[in-house]
């Protein structure tokens, strides 16, 4: 139970410990620059929607490189957060005396690993933040766009008296979907991102080494789908966000998009749909987690871990 319980395991509370005493000391910058820029997003894309114009043609593709934006830098931090929690212990040469203590591979393991989630909360919280804030966002652009379309077809069939104006429908289960699954997915990021930074740090035992490798595998995939995309759609294609691989490029963000546009003429069968992607998505980020984490044990006890615990 003391392995699973961060706050009974003395690895976490170590690990706390040194990251105090050895953070440098944030300038202003570092302190001020981050939130200012954070409230600049939370408030400047929402009140691009106070112009139609600018709510028709860019509200949409501002809130989604927002999201992917904050995403990426998020995913680099944690990675960074895990890359240097084993690694430390080889630089410095106290692997064997931590070991020596009798603890078990998993009760350090999760020790850093808690540890390095501790640290990276805030920029957690701002993740998860910037996607919860966008998600209305993202649901009036595509209002704004439908009542354009709708409203010129409707000019070019006004002649004809059995003509009726198509209807706009909120789904609310699909709305509170998307809420709990984008909270999810976030914390589900963040935890995978900080596992391959540990297991890398454990492979490599460098930490600049580690962080290259992890940053590696985690946007190999990135780039991977989303050059596939590009080649099965085209450079500029509105299909995008109903490709399920470009899903896995995205972290997830196009079917939580597709999970909160209102039910129209357009979206009729979409929302179902995103249901299986996002767990496509999700499953991907569970099983990254979850090899990571058994890779990682395995290093440790090849290093003299013990595989249980010594009580």
């Amino acid at each position: 139970m003391t392995a699973l319980s961060h706050r009974r395991n003395p690895i976490f509370w170590q690990e706390i410990t040194h990251q105090r005493r050895a953070a440098p000391r944030s300038t202003w910058i570092g302190k001020v620059v981050p939130p200012v820029l954070l409230l600049a997003i939370l408030i400047g894309v929402p009140l691009s929607l106070s112009n139609p114009i600018i709510a028709f043609r860019h509200s949409r593709e501002f809130a989604l490189v927002a999201i992917w934006a904050t995403h990426a830098i998020v995913a680099v931090r944690c990675i960074i957060a895990g890359a240097n929690t084993v690694s430390r212990e080889h630089v410095s040469q106290t692997w064997d005396a931590l070991v020596l203590t009798g603890l078990s591979a998993r009760q350090i393991l999760l020790g850093k690993w808690f540890a390095a989630l501790r640290r990276v909360a805030p920029w957690i919280l701002a993740l998860g933040a910037v996607r919860l804030a966008m998600l209305p966002v993202l649901m009036i652009a595509f209002v704004h766009r439908f009542a354009y379309f709708a409203y010129r077809r409707y000019s070019s069939y006004s002649l004809y008296d059995d003509y009726q104006m198509p209807t706009v429908e909120w789904l609310p289960w699909a709305v509170y979907t998307a809420v709990v699954l984008t909270v999810l997915i976030t914390l589900v990021e963040a935890a995978c991102c900080t596992m391959l930074g540990i297991f890398a740090s454990t492979l490599f035992k460098r930490g600049a080494l580690a962080a290259a490798m992890a940053f590696i595998v985690r946007f190999t995939p990135v780039a991977i789908f989303a050059g596939f995309t590009r080649y099965e759609l085209g450079a500029a294609s509105y299909r995008w966000y109903r490709f399920a691989p470009f899903a896995f490029a995205d972290g997830g963000t196009s079917p939580l998009y597709m999970l909160i546009l209102p039910l129209t003429t357009w979206t009729r069968g979409r929302h179902v749909e995103a249901l299986g992607t996002y767990s496509g998505v999700l499953l991907m980020l569970l099983g990254a987690t979850a090899i990571a984490f058994m890779l990682t044990l395995w290093l440790m006890r090849r290093s003299g871990a013990l595989s249980g615990a010594a009580r």
